[in-house]
């Protein structure tokens, strides 16, 4: 009889415990695929607005362009920038409209400005309206020919189609060009003829002219079924979802719903595990876990041993699972990082090799700045990286020396490409690893560059034993609960729509670099500036004389401005 009841009561503890720890191990399964598909997403629709900046520079940078010129352009390009096509649509007053209707004639006789209907016919457009957004040229993808029925030409259908007039793509215009920066729209049924190619949005970016007045956008549309296609995400397998611009309900046991912020806009996003995924996450039935407990109650201490080893066993599958995952997540992070500014060095260098004497010498110069400026920037994210993989390892070499913060302060910020206000005078030499201090203060730049105010100061504090240099930017402070977070890797406490996700390490290899060197690096937000202290051992030289201050130097003397910028 106690062995009975031993049983019964060991059954029901083991069936209490397994359906909460399958409802447990359901929530977070859902929710770190959930994440992921989120995340690629978001970094997806940035590829698009990288590509977008880079044809708006060649737009600008270029005299003369051309249909020809514009498909060949953007043909260089990756891909994956759009797989229905990229369109220039200039800014057309309605006074000006017949004008530029038969300037297009004289290239493209049938040009003229047009709408397309609710089936995907060629309509009239609205005479009545003040401005349009009409695509002077057009860069179909091949897939766009293919889709296409048989004797229908891309160019002939998308020349002259006015954005302006579809309420959705005619308000991100407007947006894009009263804001003066990239933006991405909602979602509108696209259909022709007998054929629905299902819900696109777009991206676009302003393109100016020589003063820098906007003169009207590129665009990429994107069609919502197309855009899973693009997301390396094999661990979402299991996993269906939906993207839309408004939140709509599930009926599923186990569902996830979130928001995907976007510059311009906000898509809602649902998700939910396939059949085979919601049986799995539902556990072991009641039904059964009873048998098994009431049938093997004389060998409840052998059960018992099992249950030892199945949980060990889960717990090396989760372990193995997550390692898997947190390597998707970096791999996806790094591949993004790179490519984004590889994007544009890719197109424009090509575009200088090939057509160097379509430009002159201020258009070749503004183009070579732009690619040299990208480079850096990949430079600068692969020496991260081999900081990170040597500081995991414990071989990262640090060379100590007597090293002048004013040379590699100018230098930090040079690379940065911020503007930074230094306050007060320069404190004596420090004791460090010149290449090292500059990596620090260039991550430390880049970052209140990208995520703080729009002030950013460096100001010196020093004693007796260390120097401390502080990075202080007036934006918005760094939660409370995210404070003890931010110098882990892949980790940012930041949301900011406006930029393209970053690996999440600068913060991580700085603090790695400061320790090394004897130093520190700390977060404080005072009331009103958000402060990183990098703190540094003085000179054992004992030098004690001080450079001018930026106060006492004249605009003539070279490298040491008051307010230094790149």
């Amino acid at each position: 009889m106690g062995i009975l009841v031993l049983g019964v009561v060991g059954t029901m503890i083991a069936s209490s415990v397994l359906h909460r720890r399958a409802a447990e191990a359901a929530v977070e399964w859902l929710d770190e695929r959930a994440e992921i598909v989120q995340s690629e997403t978001r970094s997806t629709v940035f590829d698009l607005i990288e590509g977008m900046r880079a044809v708006a520079a060649f737009m600008e940078a270029s005299e003369g362009v051309s249909q020809e010129t514009f498909v060949d352009f953007v043909s260089r390009l990756d891909e994956r920038i759009s797989l229905i096509g990229v369109a220039y649509l200039p800014i057309v007053p309605a006074d000006d409209a017949e004008d530029f209707i038969a300037s297009m004639q004289r290239t493209v006789p049938n040009f003229d400005i047009t709408d397309l209907g609710t089936g995907g016919e060629i309509v009239e457009v609205d005479r009545n309206r003040d401005v349009y957004y009409p695509v002077q040229y057009f860069a179909p993808s091949e897939w766009l020919f293919a889709e296409l029925p048989e004797g229908d030409s891309p160019l002939e259908l998308g020349m002259g189609v006015d954005a302006g007039s579809n309420d959705v793509w005619g308000a991100s215009v407007d947006q894009a060009l009263e804001t003066d920066s990239a933006v991405v729209s909602g979602f509108i049924p696209i259909n022709f003829e007998e054929i629905s190619f299902g819900h696109a949005f777009v991206v676009m970016a302003p393109v100016h002219d020589s003063v820098g007045t906007p003169i009207g956008v590129v665009a990429a549309p994107m069609i919502d079924w197309l855009l899973p296609t693009q997301l390396d995400v094999s661990i979402t397998s299991d996993l269906s979802w939906h993207i839309g611009s408004q939140s709509e309900a599930t009926t599923s046991d186990h569902a996830w719903a979130g928001e995907i912020n976007l510059p311009g806009t906000t898509w809602y996003m649902t998700a939910e595990p396939d059949d085979s995924a919601a049986a799995s996450l539902a556990g072991t039935p009641s039904w059964l876990v009873w048998a098994i407990g009431l049938a093997l109650t004389a060998g409840i201490a052998g059960l018992a041993h099992l249950y030892r080893l199945r949980t060990r066993s889960r717990a090396r599958l989760s372990e193995m699972q997550r390692v898997s995952e947190e390597k998707d997540r970096f791999l996806a992070a790094v591949s993004h990082e790179i490519r984004t500014p590889l994007t544009a060095v890719a197109g424009l260098a090509h575009e200088l090799s090939e057509r160097p004497d379509d430009f002159d010498g201020k258009e070749f110069r503004s183009l070579l700045g732009t690619v040299a400026e990208q480079s850096d920037e990949v430079a600068a994210i692969v020496e991260d990286l081999l900081v990170a993989a040597r500081s995991d390892i414990g071989n990262v070499s640090v060379h100590h020396g007597t090293i002048d913060l004013h040379t590699e302060l100018a230098l930090a910020i040079e690379t940065a490409g911020v503007e930074a206000e230094v306050v007060g005078e320069y404190p004596p030499d420090a004791w460090a690893d010149a290449q090292r201090v500059r990596q620090i203060l260039r991550n430390l730049l880049t970052n209140a560059g990208r995520y703080g105010g729009p002030d950013i100061q460096v100001r010196f504090e020093a004693n007796d034993d260390t120097i401390a240099i502080v990075v202080a930017d007036n934006g918005i402070p760094i939660p409370e609960e995210q404070r003890r977070r931010i110098f882990e890797p892949y980790t940012s406490a930041h949301k900011n729509t406006e930029q393209v996700g970053s690996i999440g390490l600068g913060l991580f290899i700085s603090r790695k670099l400061a320790t090394i060197m004897d130093g520190s690096l700390t977060y404080h937000h005072d009331g009103e500036w958000s402060r990183f202290t990098l703190s540094i051992p003085r000179s054992i030289s004992g030098r004690t004389a001080l450079p001018p201050s930026p106060a006492e130097l004249t605009p003539g003397e070279a490298g040491r401005p008051e307010r230094q910028s790149a």
